[in-house]
């Protein structure tokens, strides 16, 4: 019985390994990319995006697949966890709108603590089937600003002046 279970595991295991995108739909290439990436495997940034992908988001702007490697691979130097939970994805052709919440734990931000940032991307698909441009919206106080000790502190007092109840 033991042999049946590890058999199965095993085989369980071995499907996943040699996962890949290409017969992905848009909407699932998304979603694997993002539940696979980490600071080990930046080898998907090649399978995922064009050599020439235009990457916007609120810290700046990025062209390239090597530069793309850069900005994750120091994103997720630090990352304990983060995962991408989809609440919808709007498509149309070969362009896709994600809407996203990130659940991120990082020890240099909250404390050490998992935190939730609200997001959407806008991400369209070449030819070739990889991501040739890939935008990303979101609060980057919410993100980074607030988690930060005095920063943070400050920023909370003048969003809680604004507040309306």
């Amino acid at each position: 019985m033991r042999f049946i279970f590890i058999l199965v595991l095993v085989l369980f295991s071995v499907s996943t390994w040699g996962q890949s995108m290409k017969d992905l739909n848009n909407k699932d290439k998304i979603k694997f990319f993002f539940d696979k990436l980490s600071k080990d495997n930046m080898q998907l940034v090649d399978e995922f995006y064009d050599g020439k992908i235009e990457f916007i988001d609120s810290v700046g702007s990025i062209n390239g697949t090597e530069k793309i490697k850069a900005y994750y691979s120091n994103m997720y130097q630090n990352v304990k966890s983060i995962k991408f939970d989809y609440s919808q994805f709007y498509e149309s052709e070969n362009s896709v709108v994600a809407i996203w919440k990130m659940t991120l734990q990082t020890d240099k931000l909250n404390g050490g603590e998992p935190f939730t940032v609200d997001g959407n991307s806008i991400i369209k698909f070449g030819a070739n089937g990889k991501a040739i441009y890939h935008r990303d919206y979101f609060d980057m106080g919410a993100f980074i600003y607030e988690r930060l000790p005095v920063i943070g502190f400050v920023i909370k007092k003048i969003k809680d002046r604004f507040k309306v109840e």
